[in-house]
């Protein structure tokens, strides 16, 4: 590793402990605290969630449990497809992520 380098090293480990975090807040979140927000101008976001109710600037549908389960299944996999992406990142970089 170069010392050049050493920067860009720190900032990987400060998004590694950050996705960490995420990975075990959405893992450990029940699907239900899970929603889908398509956010559009003015009054025409629409918000899927468990409950369906709408806010002030966007429409509410509910959805099913399974919905929600596949939704933070997609969420915690992104989490974790990022999290190898980090480290990959930082192995180019010459460090060893086996620990």
């Amino acid at each position: 590793m170069k010392l050049a380098d050493i920067g860009k090293v720190n900032h990987l480990v400060a998004d590694l402990g950050e996705i960490d975090g995420l990975i075990h807040t959405a893992s450990s979140a029940e699907a239900a605290a899970f929603q889908l927000l398509v956010e559009a101008p003015g009054e025409a976001s629409l918000k899927m969630s468990s409950e369906g109710a709408s806010t002030t600037h966007a429409r509410g549908t509910a959805v099913s449990d399974g919905f929600l389960e596949q939704l933070k299944a997609l969420a915690v996999a992104e989490l974790h497809a990022r999290r190898d992406a980090v480290l990959a990142e930082l192995m180019t970089l010459g460090v060893d992520t086996t620990g």
